[in-house]
């Protein structure tokens, strides 16, 4: 202690920095003064960039360890997946670190170890992740909770309920806000109801939408001007990322009015849009998909994301026929919102899901045994990671800045 006390505080600061989150924590105990310091925004932020270096990739993995069954419940693990960036391009197995994610009983759940059992038979009832940014994971609970979770520091925030009445969550995107330095969750619902007009035609009424701030630790409804015209309405499907301070769904435009209920249900949506949540501006936008994305053979499954990629917007499409990837288009997006093809390829066999585009030529995928694996766009070679998990529900994020002792405000320690 002598010796930190006759330090100067600017080396002390730039000490602590680079120590790991749970050193820091235990450290909290040590001084009044290190106490303050740890927890001081400006501290918070730059051991948020100091911390995480540029010698590894972190991965964000969900993934299914024992598969629903009749007489078995299904189980799911969490993981942070590092591996190391200097690692031989040619090497099959490149090392790497796998860290499985502690879950707090605090959060509702029913866990054994860090292994999260789910409840019944019903496959609607799960945990979905939305997002992670700066150590902070969005998860979406089978309970309908929202909950914010920092594992680095065991820190966990259970979000209030919406401010948004007879409505039910239509999709949850969480990110951080560069404009006013704080971290938001943004929520599209639905009414609950529908109804009749006067000619007994039914009438769906348009999305509404909500956004939660970290700082002030409340909900408030925003406006949803651009989702909607005259006749339709513009939805979310799927959450896919935020970027820069803007949010993005792929969602659809579907009509406002129909027949009777059962022609709703037939009809099928007049085109597959994104959806864009500008938090600057506080307003939505929409944009169009590329004219040749749909663009397969006859009897293929398509699935598609949109994820950040050498730092710009990218779209990538597979093609499946039968359980395996067929094929792969990626398309990237310029700053005016158009897109230009950038790959494609053909037969990349044996594998059965997509994750994550990372690097700058490569995909991390499931295989069609359950592995985790990258495939090499321009080599046309596999690396394999030790971590796999059964058939069953995959998620996987890239994730910067994957340590941190960002606060989780109004969270209880787990």
């Amino acid at each position: 202690m002598e010796v930190f006390r006759k330090m100067p505080k600017q080396m002390i600061v730039e000490f602590l920095s680079r120590l790991p989150p749970k050193s820091l924590m235990r450290f909290k105990c040590i001084r009044k003064s290190w106490y303050a310091l740890i927890n001081d925004p400006k501290f918070i932020d730059k051991h948020l960039h100091s911390y995480n270096k540029d010698s590894y990739t972190c991965f964000l993995l969900k993934r299914t360890v024992v598969p629903r069954s009749q007489t078995i419940k299904e189980e799911i693990l969490f993981s942070f997946l590092y591996v190391l960036n200097d690692h031989d391009a040619e090497d099959s197995h490149p090392q790497c670190v796998v860290e499985d994610i502690y879950i707090p009983s605090s959060m509702g759940l029913k866990t054994k170890g860090n292994i999260i059992e789910l409840p019944g038979s019903d496959a609607i009832r799960t945990i979905y992740i939305t997002d992670h940014c700066d150590g902070i994971i969005c998860l979406v609970l089978y309970t309908g909770h929202l909950v914010l979770y920092n594992p680095s520091i065991r820190e966990l925030n259970i979000l209030p309920p919406s401010c948004l009445h007879e409505s039910f969550s239509c999709n949850v995107g969480f990110g951080y806000d560069p404009k006013c330095k704080d971290y938001k969750v943004v929520n599209i619902v639905e009414s609950g109801e529908d109804s009749y007009d006067h000619n007994q035609r039914l009438v769906i009424h348009p999305p509404r939408a909500e956004v939660y701030t970290l700082g002030t630790a409340s909900w408030r409804q925003i406006k949803v001007d651009y989702l909607e015209t005259e006749t339709t309405s513009f939805w979310p499907d799927m959450y896919q990322m935020c970027f820069k301070g803007v949010f993005y769904w792929l969602g659809h435009e579907q009509d406002k009015e129909y027949l009777c209920y059962y022609d709703r249900l037939s009809s099928p949506s007049i085109r597959d849009v994104i959806l864009l949540y500008d938090m600057g501006e506080e307003v939505f936008h929409i944009t169009l998909l590329p004219d040749s994305f749909k663009d397969q053979g006859a009897g293929q499954a398509l699935f598609m994301r949109l994820t950040e990629w050498n730092g710009s917007i990218a779209l990538f499409g597979f093609s499946y026929l039968g359980p395996e990837i067929e094929s792969l288009k990626i398309w990237m997006m310029d700053d005016f919102g158009g897109w230009t093809r950038h790959l494609n390829y053909d037969s990349i066999m044996g594998i059965y899901m997509s994750l994550v585009l990372w690097r700058s030529d490569e995909v991390l995928m499931v295989a069609d045994d359950g592995r985790i694996v990258s495939y090499s766009l321009s080599r046309d070679r596999v690396k394999y990671f030790p971590i796999q998990g059964a058939w069953g529900e995959y998620q996987g994020f890239l994730c910067v800045n994957s340590n941190s002792i960002v606060p989780v405000e109004g969270g209880t320690k787990a």
